[in-house]
């Protein structure tokens, strides 16, 4: 099911996201998949999520430099589950293999880590059946609509 939503109501679903994430019963890190055109509010989404965990620090996407790591307020009230946000963006990756290399099995063994990766289709030999999507669309300069499913 798509759901509209206004810029201003990415707070609302940011947090279902985050809800539904934390149903996955297993030992590895929650992986989302963000999926959209140029434009439809990845990276506004993963800042989002960011701020709801307590980072400060300013997160902007990783184009050039394919994965950026984020402490992840310890004190944050709500959610305590995470040490670590790994925002990874794998528009310049040609190959799966390419994840491989800059360490995807270790930080994706890591319960601890909240793993956001932008352009997942590149990747998607990586991800499980776990693996929390969203697809990002593009209507005006207002509007998006979103779609949430597990692989």
């Amino acid at each position: 099911m798509k759901i509209k939503f206004k810029k201003e109501g990415i707070k609302k679903i940011s947090l279902k996201i985050l809800n539904e994430i934390l149903k996955i019963k297993k030992k590895k890190a929650k992986v989302v998949a963000l999926s959209g055109e140029l434009g439809a509010g990845k990276t506004t989404l993963t800042q989002e999520l960011g701020k709801i965990l307590g980072i400060k620090e300013k997160i902007i996407s990783p184009t050039y430099i394919i994965m950026k790591f984020y402490e992840i307020n310890s004190n944050s009230s709500y959610f305590s589950n995470f040490k670590k946000l790994i925002h990874i963006d794998a528009y310049r990756l040609d190959f799966h293999e390419e994840l491989l290399k800059i360490g995807w099995e270790e930080i994706s063994n890591n319960k601890d880590n909240l793993i956001i990766i932008e352009w997942p289709e590149k990747v998607k030999k990586c991800l499980n059946n776990d693996t929390c999507w969203v697809k990002l669309e593009h209507v005006d300069d207002q509007t998006r609509t979103f779609e949430f499913w597990y692989n």
